[in-house]
């Protein structure tokens, strides 16, 4: 018995080499580990430029044992890379009845194989080529995307504002875009960090205006109005939360009542969760969706634990809807939240009750 397995030949304009470059330019976009882009290597390696050609059984037939040495690795490591390969589509693999592998050429030209056979991989070498194209696109696309990022860090610190810092805390804590390997997680990043930046410049740009103005008026001497930014400020966190523990867990999405669930087993059977499990949950959940512990604690210094965890439950449910209301950056979304919060006040009530009748109208409440 023997084994065939030809194919229609590489692109006229691509040689073996050239197509492992393209394999190696675009390994994420076809999900390969780096121990398999080196067995991919060794493997064109033992085949030869005629057997790229159409009509010709490109294979190799080096035992697993051989190939291990060669690249330097355990055996094991080879039987994992080669089963990883063939779910992607990329080789094909047989063996003797004996499960040996062999192969004979004939002045050149393989004529039956049992092995490892690189069909799948040449038949999908224009596929190849586009993800490599379009990954070395990201690449260049991804650099400038990092350093946009970092420009945009220092935009937002030198407004010399603590709740833009904050905000910009939530879309990604650790400030480093180096740590993002995804394209499109950086292109999210740099989108939030420009409305950052374009939200409190505006906020600075009315701060002056306002100043410029005062300039030619008499100061206002009421002691109401002079007192009235202050209230402003404290007035969220004096106003009472008008959710219950069972309104909460109602209006929650899955993932926030798996946390509550977990708080609530220790109150005993039966008991709906109370505030308690209410703020530890949502500050669980809050590390989770990538807050920082530094800004989940100035959030609730400004509006009081409570409050805040409705801030989260609101940007959370809102995140997992599916109209046109549905927000992309739970994270992003409570920073924002919590700063409307802090200077109109009222916010969160307005908004829980919003989001009670959407609840009602989707069958939650």
């Amino acid at each position: 018995m023997t084994q065939h397995l030809t194919h229609a030949g590489l692109p006229a304009d691509l040689t073996r080499w050239q197509l492992l470059r393209l394999v190696e330019s675009a390994r994420r976009p076809l999900g390969l580990s780096k121990g398999a882009v080196g067995y991919l290597r060794h493997a064109i390696g033992l085949t030869t430029d005629g057997d790229f050609a159409k009509g010709r059984i490109c294979a190799f037939w080096a035992s697993v044992t051989e190939i291990a040495a060669s690249l330097s690795m355990e055996r094991r490591q080879i039987t994992r890379i080669e089963a990883e390969l063939i779910e992607r589509g990329l080789i094909h693999k047989s063996s003797t009845n004996r499960s040996r592998r062999s192969g004979h050429r004939l002045h050149g030209v393989i004529r039956h194989e049992f092995g490892i056979n690189l069909a799948p991989l040449i038949g999908r070498a224009r596929e190849i080529q586009a993800l490599a194209q379009r990954a070395m696109q990201e690449q260049v696309a991804a650099k400038a995307l990092r350093k946009q990022i970092n420009k945009l860090f220092e935009r937002i610190r030198g407004l010399g504002c603590d709740e833009a810092e904050l905000a910009a805390d939530a879309v990604l804590p650790n400030h480093r875009p180096s740590t993002i390997q995804s394209f499109q997680r950086l292109r999210q990043v740099a989108a939030a960090l420009e409305a950052v930046l374009a939200d409190f410049s505006a906020d600075a740009g009315g701060g002056e205006m306002s100043h410029q103005c005062d300039i030619s008026t008499l100061p206002n001497t009421n002691p109401d109005q002079i007192d009235k930014t202050c209230r402003a400020e404290n007035r969220a966190a004096r106003q009472p939360i008008r959710t219950t523990p069972a309104q909460t867990w109602l209006l929650a999405s899955e993932r926030f009542r798996e946390y509550l669930a977990f708080y609530a087993a220790g109150l005993g059977s039966g008991r709906a969760p109370d505030e308690q499990c209410f703020v530890m949950a949502a500050r669980d959940l809050a590390m989770n969706i990538g807050i920082s512990t530094r800004a989940w604690r100035q959030s609730c210094e400004i509006l009081g634990e409570a409050r805040t965890a409705l801030c989260l439950l609101i940007a959370d449910r809102n995140a997992c809807r599916h109209d046109d209301f549905r927000v992309r950056d739970a994270a992003a979304a409570f920073v924002g939240m919590v700063r409307k919060e802090a200077r109109q006040g009222a916010v969160v009530d307005t908004l829980v009750g919003e989001l009670t009748a959407f609840s009602r109208g989707c069958g939650y409440v």
